[in-house]
């Protein structure tokens, strides 16, 4: 009996020793052991393309250019401003043009006023207008006396009259200088908002004019021939243009093909046009994203994804590329996942 007692009290002795031990100076049990979580595993799932069997209508699609495209920009630098505002006090007087416009060379795009130039002309105007009445009388005199010798005076004054003639035409000139002057023919494709605020910022275009031969031209294609006099519709922002094909213009290598805009007489024209033009439709063709589709060593291989995840290596013979898809003639023959990158 004495035996089992002894069994007893060690049992409780550790179930207490236990208890104090789980247990701070507070009594509460602390969690001093996390349960540990079973990890994680995500699956990686390949990103894939379907190989694809049925018809295709493949699409030329190709950019035409201006040709002999140019743009004059006009702006003022910090000399010519500070000559504009500083010495002149010129204000802008007209923005004539709009986006769209048809220039030609010499018309006056913006012009400025300056009321201290303006007065320099009324003066020297009527310095002339003064002259002319002296020599007048002058002139009268001489008349009535004919002994009197009015000459000298009278080639005085014709020489103050040339001198205010030609400060008016400095004055003339320097406006010409200031005004913004279309050197060359074509279209304004660009007013800076800034002008009709009358404001000018040096350094910053105020007025574009866009110059070229009106005619578009592009590089030649292996799958599709033009001959002159086709029609055809291009885009450009949504926009449509009728082009046709026309001749090699005269300076022009003939190794390209030429486009000349229809009825676009009196119009701007894009800098650059889009052409597409739906060809023949493929028939019962095998074709998938050309994306998944890997070249190495003049060969080309696809990687067919199988059911478990993994991937066979499958050697394939290409054709034609339409748009972002590839015509796929030997190896797959539709309904397979292919790898992409």
């Amino acid at each position: 009996m004495q035996k089992l007692r002894c069994r007893k009290l060690n049992i409780a002795a550790c179930a207490l020793i236990l208890s104090m031990s789980l247990t701070g100076c507070g009594g509460a049990v602390e969690d001093t052991l996390v349960p540990a979580e079973a990890p994680v595993y995500h699956a990686v799932v390949p990103k894939t393309a379907e190989v694809l069997r049925g018809d295709l209508t493949p699409q030329f699609s190709s950019r035409l250019d201006l040709l002999g495209f140019e743009q004059s920009r006009y702006q003022f630098s910090d000399a010519q401003y500070e000559e504009l505002y500083g010495l002149y006090k010129m204000t802008i007087d007209e923005v004539r043009v709009d986006v769209g416009d048809h220039v030609r060379a010499g018309d006056v795009l913006v012009s400025f006023h300056s009321e201290e130039l303006d007065k320099q002309i009324q003066d020297s105007e009527k310095s002339i207008r003064d002259a002319n009445l002296e020599i007048d009388h002058l002139k009268k005199l001489s008349a009535i006396d004919p002994s009197e010798d009015h000459k000298n005076e009278i080639d005085q004054l014709n020489r103050d009259i040339e001198v205010s003639r030609l400060y008016i035409q400095d004055i003339q000139d320097t406006y010409g200088k200031l005004n913004i002057i279309s050197k060359e023919e074509g279209y304004v494709s660009y007013v800076n908002p800034v002008l009709n605020d009358g404001y000018v910022i040096p350094g910053q275009d105020l007025v574009i004019v866009d110059q070229s031969r009106r005619i578009y031209v592009m590089e030649p294609s292996e799958i599709y021939n033009f001959k002159p006099g086709e029609i055809y519709t291009a885009s450009s922002g949504g926009a449509k243009r009728k082009v046709q094909v026309v001749e090699t213009p005269e300076g022009e290598s003939g190794s390209k093909v030429y486009f000349e805009p229809v009825d676009a007489d009196g119009e701007m024209l894009d800098k650059s046009i889009k052409l597409e033009i739906e060809l023949p439709v493929m028939k019962d063709v095998c074709y998938v994203n050309k994306l998944a589709i890997y070249k190495k060593e003049e060969k080309y291989y696809a990687y067919v994804v199988r059911e478990n995840g993994m991937h066979d290596v499958v050697e394939v013979t290409p054709g034609e590329t339409v748009g972002n898809d590839i015509i796929i003639k030997e190896g797959l023959s539709g309904g397979e996942q292919l790898e992409m990158p």
